[in-house]
């Protein structure tokens, strides 16, 4: 289990060692150049943020905004607050252990809960079907953006685009060592910057009423019913998964992450992956709230929404900034989808990992049948069902990995000795329990209105 990653392999020794000691000047500056350091040397975390920014995410927000106005803020910063135990988890099992995750599962749960729930249905099939939301709502906003710089470029032909720009950079990944991995890592970074100075561009022109916007991040409401309830799960369910879990573990291991990265990884669940989905989701839905939601239009859908922003947001250059930073967001989680379902697939199965091989290759662009959304918005059905099944799958799971971070056969002397990390853990899980419950009851009509 401790046995390096092989994505890891192709780093050179003196590539790991150089970083290590470059870990320890970082430790010993002053905080602002320790920032700085950490930063350039991070990555993991970033790339699970650009993930978990998705369609289902910026849709969640932007409808918030524009129907509660700032009132539901604080739901996001509470359960991706609570996420960060198990990420921190995750970080303990990469650098403590070089322990893979599923590979853990299947020799201590079985493969049931580790090949079947956590990789093939926690990882696979979210990637491929959520990926239909992703390209739909990224032809969508190229359709939308280029007639304001000059040009048509309709969604039925601009889809070869949207899948060119994420083949390339998912096929980069690993591709000479480090150097391919950090080249994905970069590209995520940039894009949430790209996003936050977009985002953020609109919020000023739009203006903020900040005693709403601090009474929506520290005083909880929910609207009454079943509409609260409905609202609280999407909100909690956007934040962190299966998926966020086991990407950053394999990510930080494709990085040949050890014990003395440990600081570096938790930093990097910080920065990379709680600050940057708050700080998009706050801008996102503070330019709903301020707009829409002060004009009382409410459109059901993200293109939709967007549509009946521009003209609120005035001059074209405002629109353009608006496009490409929303643009970003659905690229990135194509991006990142797409790669923990490869390194899913392989592990279910047991399959060496070679980002060089045909089978990496055909694995990792498996959730470009996504490209069918052009036509057909998204497959309903196949929706629904994965949603179910992966309600029950994130509670399983999440158990699974608590058992893990307790357990001495798995971690030795690393496990977990802090009672107040286990009841983080366990919070978190509980919520993903409650969350499994009121989608199938909502599904089923159960709920008293």
């Amino acid at each position: 289990m401790s046995d390096q990653y092989p994505i890891a392999e192709k780093i050179p020794p003196e590539e790991l060692e150089a970083e290590i000691k470059k870990l320890e000047e970082i430790k010993a500056k002053p905080p602002l150049l320790r920032l700085g350091g950490y930063l350039r040397l991070g990555g993991p975390g970033f790339m699970d943020s650009a993930l978990t920014l998705g369609a289902g995410t910026m849709t969640a927000a932007m409808l918030s905004g524009a129907i509660f106005g700032y009132r539901t803020m604080w739901i996001l910063w509470v359960s991706m607050g609570i996420g960060m135990f198990m990420m921190a988890a995750m970080a303990r099992f990469t650098c403590r252990g070089g322990i893979a995750i599923i590979a853990a599962q299947n020799k201590y749960h079985g493969w049931i809960v580790g090949s079947l729930l956590t990789a093939l249905i926690g990882n696979v099939a979210v990637a491929v079907i959520f990926n239909y939301g992703q390209v739909s709502l990224g032809t969508h906003l190229i359709e939308s953006l280029t007639p304001l710089i000059g040009f048509e470029f309709p969604r039925q032909i601009n889809w070869v685009v949207y899948m060119a720009i994420t083949s390339v950079i998912v096929l980069s990944y690993g591709r000479k060592g480090q150097r391919g991995i950090k080249f994905v890592e970069s590209f995520m970074k940039a894009s949430i910057g790209i996003m936050l100075l977009c985002f953020g561009a609109c919020l000023v022109l739009v203006g903020v009423d900040w005693g709403g916007f601090f009474r929506g991040i520290f005083i909880p409401w929910l609207p009454s019913g079943v509409e609260g309830l409905d609202l609280f799960i999407a909100s909690s369910a956007a934040a962190i998964g299966v998926m966020d879990w086991v990407f950053f573990n394999y990510a930080g291991l494709a990085r040949g992450w050890g014990k003395k990265h440990e600081s570096l990884a938790r930093f990097d669940i910080f920065i990379g992956l709680f600050l940057p989905f708050i700080l998009v989701n706050y801008l996102v839905l503070s330019v709903f709230a301020g707009t829409l939601h002060q004009q009382g239009i409410h459109p059901e859908t993200a293109p939709e929404l967007a549509q009946a922003l521009m003209p609120l947001l005035g001059h074209t250059w405002s629109q353009v900034l608006f496009y490409i930073g929303f643009l970003a967001i659905p690229i990135t989680t194509t991006v990142g989808i797409s790669l923990a379902g490869a390194i899913a697939i392989h592990e279910a199965f047991g399959w060496k990992p070679d980002v060089n091989s045909w089978r990496w290759r055909i694995c990792v662009l498996l959730p470009q049948i996504g490209f069918l959304a052009v036509w057909y918005p998204r497959p309903v059905w196949l929706v629904i069902a994965i949603g179910a099944f992966l309600s029950l799958t994130n509670n399983i799971v999440g158990w699974s990995f608590y058992l893990l971070f307790n357990d001495k056969r798995v971690l030795g002397e690393n496990k977990n000795k802090s009672y107040i990390w286990n009841l983080g853990i366990l919070l978190q899980v509980t919520l993903i329990n409650c969350i499994a419950i009121i989608y199938v009851f909502n599904r089923l009509g159960w709920w008293i209105k």
